[in-house]
């Protein structure tokens, strides 16, 4: 009877030594809110803040630290079935942040995640990586699971982005109207180049005056060669008389003696 009993309270003891350590998982009070994203709206390829609020129990005096955040989304179709985590979010790590009140309030705890899907409804859990330094135990707790909304980021006229377009653009504008307005018919470029063809074509058309030409040196038919300016006037008169061949005497063989 007495051996019974030992071996009764060995068992008691041993079973409760097993229900403490199962039932050692920190008790936190996790609060989560979206500072900036109102009614859990996030935008699709931006970054995207959600904040834990994180506060130990009173009545435990355990040293926990946390170690990191981690995230999915979820697609809340297939819950239990294969294909219900779409994607894990980068984790976040910590260097053994302590877990305990900051000027009398939670810990904040700050997580951005980036999601990359099209507009749609999607589910997301966040899980808290805690570490009990005195077991050195690490627990993964719950922090939040549910839905947010997915909407496409909404475009500024003044990023960097757009404003490397403008340039671009008004670049290809300026080329194409320059372009334009220096071979378009009528303008005064072609105006120009039709006025010059046409006085180079003129002037090889005509003769030089004989002015020009003796002054150029250029020989005109029916011209002198020469200035007759310094000629007197006789010379030239004498010169213009048309001469005629002398007649030559004929002797006869009759008239010698």
């Amino acid at each position: 009877m007495k051996l019974l009993l030992s071996l009764l309270s060995i068992l008691g003891v041993i079973a409760s030594l097993a229900s403490a350590q199962a039932n050692d998982t920190p008790d936190l009070n996790i609060q989560t809110t979206f500072p900036n994203n109102a009614f859990n709206r996030v935008s699709n390829g931006q970054a995207n803040r959600v904040v834990f609020s994180v506060t130990p129990p009173r009545s435990e005096d355990r040293i926990l630290t946390l170690e990191g955040i981690k995230g999915a989304f979820l697609n809340r179709d297939k819950i239990g079935k294969r294909g219900y985590v779409m994607r894990n979010m980068t984790e976040t790590k910590y260097k053994s942040l302590p877990i305990k009140p900051v000027d009398g309030k939670p810990l904040q705890v700050p997580y951005d995640f980036y999601p990359e899907f099209k507009p749609q409804e999607l589910g997301v859990e966040f899980r808290l990586i805690v570490n009990d330094q005195q077991t050195g135990k690490k627990h993964n707790l719950h922090a939040y699971t549910g839905t947010v909304t997915v909407v496409e980021p909404a475009k500024s006229w003044f990023d960097l982005q757009a404003l490397s377009l403008y340039a671009i653009l008004a670049g290809i504008v300026g080329t194409a109207i320059w372009w334009a307005s220096q071979n378009y018919p009528g303008s005064k470029t072609i105006s120009k180049r039709k006025e010059r063809s046409a006085a180079a074509s003129s002037s090889a058309a005509s003769p030089p005056s004989p002015s020009k030409a003796s002054a150029s040196g250029v020989k005109v038919p029916g011209q002198a060669g020469y200035d007759e300016d310094w000629i007197p006037e006789h010379h030239l008169k004498k010169g213009s008389r048309p001469t005629s061949p002398r007649p030559r005497s004929t002797r006869s063989g009759s008239s010698k003696k």
